[in-house]
């Protein structure tokens, strides 16, 4: 351990902090005018990386001058961790960083990426996606960290059955691949089973102060994945932006207990304070917010153990006053063969049971294009088998049409 290291985690320790048993295992990193990082084999990963399912978007299209000024900055302050997919923004994630991305020292930059099983027919299908996204999409040399994408009880079997364990093995005893998970959006029975059967770097799982207990269950997924001593990389810490809008009640105890946090810092730090989390990925889509959230890993300090309780407050704020546990991460979008803004259509769902104005449901529904509404939907049910939240999407877009339409002004 460098000398520099050491002090940190001696001052963490003097400071009883909760982040210790993660400086245990990757020790902290600090450098003048940078984010907090960890060090993770012989590499230096920054406490806070960029999911970019969520970028910015300019006449429908991805706004690429804003990406690259997000891109700059993020770099400048060591937030050089960059994770993107397949099907984000459509399919044009991938080439939309790894062009920017090429204006920097691939050494500088560490790239993220995952093989899309919802997606395959075949065995061929794992190297020919691969080889795609490494030398068109992302035109790289190697992922840093390169994972199975979204293992469920939807996508088990093509995993298994497809051998594309296996099969990205095989890439990283090449060298094109570093670091070899997976992300879950499964059962815990299943993940118990994933863990066990292969030798992974890491895994992505989702966890946030509201999924903790209930949810997707995220207590007892990081409790798996902490006893196998595989590093986590945080999904969804924010879920999909859920607690970054929370109820008025919420926002108004927060600020009573922690005035100089906002939601987003208070999510962020509640769960990158915790042992054997490597970096928490967040879905920024604008400069500001990632000024915001940089701002956030600076002198990062953990939460104290009252602090992390006040959580418990807002959950029950949060449940009782919302419908749909809907993260926005717009999987349903991929296989859904009308074009239904569901994400959509649940947040305003959402929002007029926080506000109880209907005027407002029924005035924003109206403005979604016709033929992308609730009523379009034929409950074929691809969509619910591709969610991640395991919602019953056809039924719930069958009972908002009915009560979009009830509504009279």
């Amino acid at each position: 351990m460098k000398r520099r290291e050491f002090i940190v985690n001696s001052a963490l320790l003097l400071a009883g902090s909760t982040m210790l048993g993660g400086c245990g295992e990757n020790p902290l990193i600090v450098e003048p005018n940078e984010i907090v990082k960890k060090k993770y084999k012989n590499m230096a990963i920054p406490l806070l990386g960029f999911g970019c399912m969520r970028l910015p978007l300019k006449d429908k299209q991805i706004d690429v001058a804003e990406v690259e000024r997000m891109v700059d900055y993020a770099i400048k302050h060591g937030a050089n961790y960059f994770d993107t997919a397949y099907m984000y923004m459509d399919g044009k994630s991938e080439n939309v960083i790894g062009k920017i991305l090429k204006q920097y020292k691939r050494s500088d930059i560490i790239i993220a990426d995952k093989s899309p099983i919802v997606f395959m027919n075949s065995k061929d299908d794992v190297k020919r996606i691969f080889e795609q996204q490494l030398k068109e999409k992302v035109d790289t040399d190697y992922f840093d960290f390169y994972m199975v994408h979204n293992i469920n009880s939807n996508t088990y079997d093509n995993y298994k059955n497809f051998e594309v364990y296996k099969q990205l093995l095989d890439f990283k005893r090449q060298g094109l691949i570093k670091n070899l998970g997976f992300s879950y959006h499964g059962d815990i029975k299943m993940l118990n089973d994933v863990v066990k059967e292969h030798k992974w770097d890491f895994c992505q799982l989702q966890m946030n102060y509201f999924d903790w207990e209930s949810g997707v269950n995220s207590k007892e997924q990081y409790e798996i994945a902490t006893g196998a001593k595989l590093p986590i990389i945080v999904m969804e810490p924010l879920r999909g932006g859920n607690l970054c809008s929370l109820p008025t009640k919420a926002v108004t105890e927060l600020k009573a207990k922690m005035p100089n946090e906002t939601q987003a810092s208070y999510a962020l730090k509640w769960i990158a304070g915790k042992s054997g989390i490597l970096t928490v990925l967040s879905g920024m889509s604008n400069l500001q917010q990632m000024k915001e959230n940089i701002a956030t890993f600076e002198n990062f300090k953990p939460l104290t153990k009252d602090e992390e309780a006040l959580s418990e407050r807002i959950v029950s704020i949060i449940r009782q006053e919302s419908e749909i546990a809907c993260t926005s991460c717009r999987y349903c979008l991929e296989l859904c063969p009308n074009g239904i803004a569901i994400p959509k259509i649940f947040s305003l769902y959402n929002q007029y049971k926080r506000d109880k104005k209907p005027w407002l449901l029924s005035t924003y529904y109206n403005n979604i294009p016709e033929n992308a509404r609730a009523d379009k939907c034929t409950q074929c049910g691809l969509c619910k088998t591709n969610c991640p939240q395991n919602l019953d999407i056809p039924t719930l877009l069958k009972k908002i049409d009915k009560e979009v339409k009830s509504i009279k002004l």
